[in-house]
C-alpha cells in the first residue's frame, strides 16, 4: 500500500528507450528473478496508488508490457521528456513518480525518502548527485510541472535536467548514491549482476 495517503503521486516507469548501448529492451533484463520493468513496478506500488509504463510503439504486443498499464510515447524522439508529457495526457491532474527502467540498484529507502521529502508547493522534488546536478529520472513531478515542460518541448527543449535547473524544486539528498546509477551497457549490466549475486 503506498505509505503517503491520498495525496500518493502515481508511478511511471520509463521504458520507452532505444537502448542502443544495451542492445536489447532495458525493461526485459533479469536482474532479481523477474524482468526489470516488473520489479521496478513492485517497488514502486509501495508508495504509488498506481504505476504505469511508458513505451514506444515498437513494444506494444510484448508480452512482459502486456499485463501492465503503459502510455505509448506517440512522438518517438523526445526521451524521457515525452514520457512524462504522453502520461500528462492521460492523466493531467496527476503528480508522477517517475523512475527509469534502467535503475537495477533502486531501492525502497530512496523512494521512502523521496516520497516523505515531497514538496507539493513546488514543481518537483529530486535527489541531488555529489557532483552538484539533479538527477531527473527519480523524481516526484507535480502537476504544475506540466505547462512548462509543454512549453520547453515547444521551442525543442526536452531536457529533464535543464527543467529542473531553471525550476523551483525541492532538493534531496540521496541516502544511497548507488540506488540511482543507470545501466546502460552490457558491461554495466554483467557487472551488476554479479554485485548482486556476491553482494
Amino acid at each position: 500500500m503506498p505509505t503517503s495517503g491520498g495525496n500518493s503521486p502515481q508511478g511511471l516507469i520509463l521504458a520507452g528507450g532505444r537502448s542502443r548501448r544495451m542492445g536489447e529492451d532495458k525493461g526485459l533484463i533479469d536482474y532479481h528473478g523477474r524482468a526489470q520493468v516488473q520489479w521496478v513496478s513492485g517497488l514502486l506500488l509501495e508508495f504509488c496508488t498506481c504505476v504505469r509504463v511508458s513505451i514506444g510503439p515498437r513494444q506494444q504486443g510484448l508480452s512482459h508490457y502486456g499485463s501492465m498499464h503503459t502510455v505509448v510515447e506517440p512522438e518517438p524522439g523526445r526521451g524521457p521528456a515525452g514520457g512524462l508529457a504522453s502520461a500528462w495526457d492521460v492523466d493531467p491532474d496527476a503528480a508522477w513518480l517517475l523512475v527509469a527502467v534502467d535503475l537495477p540498484l533502486l531501492d525502497r529507502e530512496t523512494l521512502r525518502m523521496l516520497t516523505c521529502g515531497r514538496s507539493m508547493t513546488h514543481l518537483a522534488t529530486a535527489f541531488r548527485h555529489g557532483d552538484g546536478t539533479l538527477e531527473p529520472l527519480c523524481t516526484i513531478w507535480e502537476p504544475a510541472a506540466r505547462t512548462v515542460l509543454e512549453q520547453r518541448l515547444k521551442r525543442g527543449d526536452a531536457s529533464l535536467r535543464r527543467l529542473l535547473e531553471a525550476s523551483p524544486v525541492r532538493v534531496l539528498e540521496p541516502p544511497n548514491a548507488e540506488a540511482l546509477r543507470s545501466v546502460d551497457s552490457p558491461a554495466e549490466r554483467n557487472g551488476i549482476r554479479r554485485l548482486l549475486r556476491d553482494p
